[in-house]
C-alpha cells in the first residue's frame, strides 16, 4: 500500500510539473477560471470599440458629410435660374 502511494505522489508531482503556471491557477482556485471567463467578454468588446470605434465614426461622418453637401449643392441650383445661352456667331431670327 506503500509503494502504491508513493506512485500516486510521484504521479501527481509529474503531473504538476507539466502544468503551464496558468494551468496550475486554475486547479488551485476554480472561482479564478470564473471570473477571468466573467471579466473577458465585456474587456475584450471595449478592446475591440476602441479599435475600431474612431474608424467607424469617421466613415460615418465622412458619409454624413457627403450628403450634406449634395443636399447644400441642391439647394443653392434650385434658388437660381438658368439663363438662355447666346451664340455669337449665329445671330437670332425673330419669326
Amino acid at each position: 500500500m506503500a509503494k502504491l502511494r508513493e506512485r500516486l505522489k510521484q504521479r501527481q508531482q509529474l503531473f504538476e510539473s507539466q502544468q503551464g503556471w496558468f494551468e496550475g491557477w486554475f486547479a488551485k482556485s476554480p472561482w479564478l477560471t470564473t471570473l477571468i471567463s466573467t471579466l473577458m467578454g465585456p474587456l475584450v468588446i471595449l478592446f475591440l470599440i476602441l479599435i475600431f470605434g474612431p474608424c467607424i465614426l469617421n466613415k460615418l461622418t465622412q458619409f454624413i458629410r457627403e450628403r450634406l453637401s449634395v443636399v447644400q449643392a441642391l439647394v443653392l441650383t434650385q434658388q437660381y435660374h438658368q439663363l438662355k445661352q447666346i451664340d455669337p456667331e449665329y445671330p437670332e431670327t425673330s419669326e
